[in-house]
């Protein structure tokens, strides 16, 4: 990508003062304080016009220096085409403020240009130093609002800067979403990581030879997910031989370990593993449910301490678990289940951390109806 930089004498053109001024005029104009009589319709378009052919040439100057850009020049032509001192308008009222709008949009974006670090290449860089060093993981949407505060930066630059780098595939695209390089890969792959949990759970007991699994819909619920990667997961195990999925539903193939009921380690509360009130459980597992709804970046610290605090909320609650009937087969599940995901490991990605604390703390909030409550 080109790098863009503005001419020093454009630069030290680009009055900061005068700018703002205009901008006052214009936010004036654009607004709901002008007069409606004819005369000073007129009078306020002709001022609007004289501040748009003041400032063409700068926005010309700009629009030359974003060669390279493909969506910076793509912007200031729509700037420039708007704002044009020789655009004919109509002397009424509607016209009039549509046009200073349109005006105030260009001498707006000349006035974010004077900040330094807020070209578009600059801004680029910017994200995609961010994305390299991990501020920005793959896996997570970038929001044009959140990244433009992180970087202070107009959104405007940052939604060019990244529709650049979408072209230059530094960026993906899906639908009007954008992400990192690499996430719609990990998007698409959630499916195997599902294949996996359930493959676990198969093998921990979770779900014995002979029976039939629960629902897509169900099991979405399980693994924080929608029942189309579900669906896939399963075909994934139907082609290995794990299930059999057949007109009635789907069934275990696979021999498992029978596992009447989980009996984990029964956790040590001490200071560094204590004991954790109802209500501290509550909270934790709705915060993880709420930060992989919203599919926002967490800090690594606090990904990590969250999910160290769900194993030990799981350890503390199974080992407080009565012993279900051997008939009731879904508190069963939820045990099994809930026991397994405690002891998996973290995986590596913090898209994955995020699904995987997800899903650990939706099997806490199944098997918390099942322990007794503590008198007060």
């Amino acid at each position: 990508m080109t790098t863009a930089t503005t001419d020093p004498a454009t630069a030290q053109s680009l009055d900061p003062r005068q700018l703002r001024d205009d901008l006052l005029v214009l936010r004036r104009v654009s607004g709901n304080r002008m007069q409606a009589a004819p005369a000073c319709v007129a009078r306020n378009c002709d001022m609007v016009r004289l501040i748009a052919r003041h400032w063409a040439p700068f926005g010309h100057t700009r629009r030359a220096a974003a060669t390279g850009s493909a969506a910076e020049e793509q912007r200031w032509d729509i700037l420039l085409a708007r704002a044009d001192p020789e655009r004919s308008v109509e002397q009424c009222y509607a016209d009039v403020v549509a046009y200073a709008y349109a005006v105030r949009e260009f001498v707006q974006a000349l006035h974010e240009a004077i900040r330094p670090g807020t070209t578009v290449p600059e801004v680029a860089r910017s994200i995609t130093a961010a994305v390299a060093k991990g501020d920005l993981p793959v896996g997570f949407e970038l929001q044009v609002k959140q990244v433009a505060a992180a970087l202070r930066a107009p959104a405007e630059t940052v939604r060019a800067a990244m529709s650049s780098l979408v072209d230059s595939n530094r960026l993906e695209r899906r639908s009007r979403r954008i992400f990192p390089a690499g996430s719609l890969q990990m998007h698409d792959a959630l499916a195997t990581h599902i294949a996996d949990r359930l493959r676990a759970q198969i093998a921990a007991g979770v779900y014995a030879r002979g029976s039939r699994l629960p629902s897509a819909k169900f099991l979405a619920t399980t693994v924080c997910s929608d029942s189309a990667p579900v669906g896939r997961a399963l075909r994934i195990l139907d082609a290995e031989g794990t299930v059999h999925i057949g007109p009635r539903g789907t069934k275990v193939s696979q021999p498992a370990r029978p596992t009447p009921r989980p009996a984990p380690t029964t956790p040590h509360h001490d200071e560094k593993n204590p004991r954790f009130s109802r209500d501290t459980i509550v909270a934790t597992c709705c915060a993880a449910h709420e930060q992989w709804r919203r599919r926002g970046p967490a800090p690594v610290e606090v990904l990590h301490g969250r999910w160290q605090d769900l194993r030990s909320m799981a350890g503390q609650l199974l080992a407080a678990a009565p012993a279900p009937a051997p008939d009731v087969t879904q508190e069963l599940a939820s045990l099994a289940r809930a026991a397994e995901l405690a002891s998996a490991p973290l995986p590596d990605e913090p898209w994955l951390q995020q699904w995987h604390t997800a899903c650990l703390a939706k099997s806490i909030s199944d098997i918390l109806p099942l322990i007794p409550k503590e008198p007060r």
